[in-house]
């Protein structure tokens, strides 16, 4: 019995090395964290884990210039991505247009995301931006990778038939990855959350260059809010929000206007407001929460899927109004449950 006990003291000896071995780029082993989130962090699990398998924000993937939704089938041809492009204007169930097959065979990925990767870096166009690409997160390795986006919307030629690879094995590491311009230089970052809940900025290097596309990460926050996710609602800087599953609250924290570690969001309550009432974003009514400007006013609205898959669009108002969210409107019938992730 004894020499069982230090033979398994052994094994998790090396199980612990190993694990130190398997980082997330330009990550170091002493922040090494477990490769799968702990049961514990998630209330409910199944609703944490549902909004965790996306970037939470939408871009324009059609070439118009407005932000359209990605979202997989997981059931349909081992995981079909459709885009489902938005009008621009926020018209009930109209809002969204009919939906596009642009890739099969995705189920292999843990993560997608939508993000300016490839582009040019200037702040204020004078033409539309080019249509984002899109990030995805292998799921047997955790490895990161990037499908550049062909320009314009034409079926499974959409995206490049062969992604580059931005980000080695380990990423699987990470509880939370999220994409936003937080160094405000006009490539998004790549933020994400480890399981010690330290949050991490990888910034862009400014050149799509497969493993040099982003530098090397700085912390910015300590702690692990659920449904996490950054908006543009402090003028051109990301701020973050955070919606609890255990009370229904939405809290946002304003960018500091510049990228400066732990100094990069602030933390005083008076630019870290509650924006929405509690119960509004609660796990027993919600099972997902993202980002899309659906109503053309340049400002991210919140996005709600229901408990009975329907999709629910809470319109910002602003920072200062009487209630920073309008009323929601419901922009998508019931049959959204279909999904397991939307971005």
């Amino acid at each position: 019995m004894i020499a069982r006990s230090r033979w398994s003291r052994t094994l998790a000896l090396i199980a612990a090395v190993l694990a130190a071995a398997v980082v997330p780029a330009t990550a170091t082993a002493d922040t090494a964290v477990p490769s799968e989130p702990r049961a514990s962090d998630f209330s409910p699990a199944a609703a944490g884990d549902r909004v965790q398998r996306s970037g939470t924000l939408s871009h324009d993937l059609t070439g118009d210039g407005i932000p359209d939704l990605l979202a997989r089938q997981p059931d349909l041809n081992n995981g079909s991505m459709w885009v489902y492009p938005s009008r621009g204007k926020l018209q009930g169930l109209s809002t969204l247009g009919a939906r596009t097959l642009v890739a099969t065979g995705w189920n292999i990925y843990n993560w997608v995301g939508t993000a300016e990767i490839t582009g040019d870096n200037e702040e204020y166009e004078t033409v539309p931006e080019p249509p984002a690409d899109v990030l995805v997160r292998r799921a047997s390795d955790g490895a990161l990778l990037v499908y550049p986006h062909s320009g314009k919307l034409n079926g499974t030629s959409t995206l490049a038939a062969t992604p580059i690879v931005v980000g080695r094995s380990g990423w699987n590491a990470m509880y939370s990855i999220r994409l936003a311009d937080v160094t405000t230089d006009g490539f998004d970052d790549i933020v994400a959350i480890d399981n010690q809940d330290k949050m991490w900025v990888y910034p862009h290097s400014g050149t799509f260059d497969g493993l040099n596309t982003f530098k090397a990460r700085v912390q910015v926050r300590t702690g692990r809010p659920l449904w996490d996710m950054n908006t543009n609602w402090s003028r051109e800087n990301p701020d973050m929000i955070a919606a609890s599953i255990a009370t229904g609250r939405l809290t946002a924290c304003k960018h500091t206007n510049t990228f400066d570690g732990l100094n990069t969001f602030a933390t005083d309550a008076a630019n870290c407001p509650d924006l929405a009432p509690a119960g509004t974003f609660g796990g027993d009514t919600t099972t997902w929460i993202s980002l899309i400007d659906a109503n053309g006013d340049g400002r991210d609205d919140v996005l709600k899927r229901t408990t009975s898959g329907a999709l629910m669009l809470y319109p910002f108002r602003g920072w200062t109004a009487n209630a920073a969210l309008g009323t929601p409107v419901q922009i998508g019938s019931s049959g959204w449950n279909a999904m397991d992730l939307i971005t």
